[in-house]
């Protein structure tokens, strides 16, 4: 009974950290919800239940944080950033956020193994693509994006947000297996769901990013695993045939074109070139975790005025790192996602099943999908809790919690057994 109703605890903070439910709490159509006192008791809720869970398993939670130092020194740099801060406050207060997603983190490698993480995501985006349809069919009017936009949101405050959900949900459910046939049809059911639902979002970001990690997990496996070339020869050869491309003349603009999006790839590129100045003004360790955007800082208030229009981040998750904390922090994150890919390189090198390969599908769609949005070292994020709880799961020594005993062989002897009988 216990284990029932943590089990549906875990499927629920899942759910709001997805951003699902975050309309519903706010009460309102804003994107954001910093400031929200609402959506705030909320999650201290959640956070403050799953450090009971943490400190219920107080070993295993210690120990992946010690086995992860890159993990600590980055959550330990972003609290002593509300030092050097503009915004002490409110870089506190978003640290808190990142803190708690990264313990739920900690807590689903801890608890649960892979099979068991996928089957509580699994539920947590069945439910969101559930409200979702049902707010599409109830009242059309509350699913679209406002101002015209042709996105769709559903029950997420932007159609970005159910992009990303629908996306991570469609590789959630395309590694898990099932094996009844009332499962199997309700697997199929759901992933036609979930890319028709990405479809319709017209999030082009989550779409290319989901193409691209299900291609690129397929070439590895294809390539690398079972027919034995070396990853290296495959990396040189993707490198080769990016600058073959940019030779020929083929740059980032035709290809936005070709997906019907915009050159300046919907104004982001002149919003990075205003960050990259504002980094090299504080290079080091940054202006302060997420601390930087709103009118936060003067900085924010110059690119707003160039941009004429008013970011929330950087819309690109390692120029935001490098924002909020500083080449320290980018070094910090990129090491960590280093040990991730490694220990998820070893786990798919060892085994051939669809679920061997799930760490390294994961990591890369965080590693691609935080080019152009914020999913790596981020506030009340899934995908930021996922990632940790990843890149720990596939730790040897969180792995062998999950196997299940050898058989031990019986210590008498046939004869005598024959004695003793």
């Amino acid at each position: 009974m216990r284990r029932a109703v943590e089990w549906v605890f875990m499927v629920a903070a899942a759910l709001v950290l997805s951003g699902a439910l975050w309309r519903l709490f706010g009460g309102g159509s804003s994107v954001t919800n910093d400031g929200d006192s609402r959506i705030e008791v909320v999650l201290v809720i959640i956070y403050s239940a799953v450090a009971i869970l943490a400190v219920a398993e107080f070993r295993r939670t210690v120990g992946i944080l010690w086995r992860n130092p890159a993990l600590v020194a980055l959550l330990a740099l972003a609290c002593l950033s509300s030092l050097w801060s503009d915004s002490p406050d409110l870089v506190f207060r978003r640290t808190l956020g990142m803190g708690g997603a990264t313990l739920f983190g900690v807590v689903l490698a801890s608890r649960y193994s892979f099979d068991e993480q996928l089957k509580v995501l699994r539920w947590a985006f069945r439910i969101a693509a559930a409200g979702t349809l049902a707010v599409i069919m109830a009242s059309p009017s509350r699913a679209h994006m406002p101002d015209g936009d042709m996105g769709i949101r559903g029950v997420f405050t932007h159609k970005n947000g159910l992009g990303a959900a629908m996306a991570l949900a469609f590789l959630v459910e395309w590694y898990l297996r099932d094996a009844s046939l009332s499962a199997k049809a309700l697997k199929w059911l759901s992933l036609s769901a979930f890319a028709g639902l990405l479809v319709i979002s017209n999030s082009m970001t989550s779409a290319v990013t989901l193409v691209a990690t299900l291609g690129g997990v397929w070439m590895i496996r294809a390539l690398c695993v079972r027919r034995g070339v070396p990853l290296s020869a495959v990396a040189v050869f993707a490198a080769i045939a990016v600058l073959a491309v940019t030779a020929i003349g083929i740059g980032p603009g035709d290809l936005m074109g070709v997906v019907g999006r915009s050159p300046d790839i919907t104004g982001r590129t002149e919003l990075w070139s205003g960050v990259v100045d504002a980094i090299q003004q504080k290079p080091l360790l940054g202006y302060g975790f997420s601390g930087f955007w709103r009118g936060a800082t003067a900085g924010s208030d110059a690119i707003a005025g160039q941009l004429q229009w008013a970011p929330m981040y950087s819309h690109n998750g390692y120029l935001e790192i490098s924002l909020s904390l500083g080449l320290v922090g980018l070094s910090l994150a990129i090491l960590l996602l280093a040990v991730g890919f490694k220990r998820a390189w070893a786990a798919c090198s060892s085994g051939d099943s669809p679920l061997d390969y799930w760490p390294l599908a994961l990591l890369m769609f965080i590693a691609i999908h935080n080019l152009a949005e914020c999913s790596i070292a981020w506030q009340n994020c899934l995908e930021w809790s996922a990632c940790i709880a990843t890149i720990a799961g596939c730790d040897p020594w969180v792995r062998t919690m999950f196997d299940p005993p050898e058989e031990i062989e019986d210590p008498l002897p046939d004869a005598a057994e024959e004695l003793i009988a």
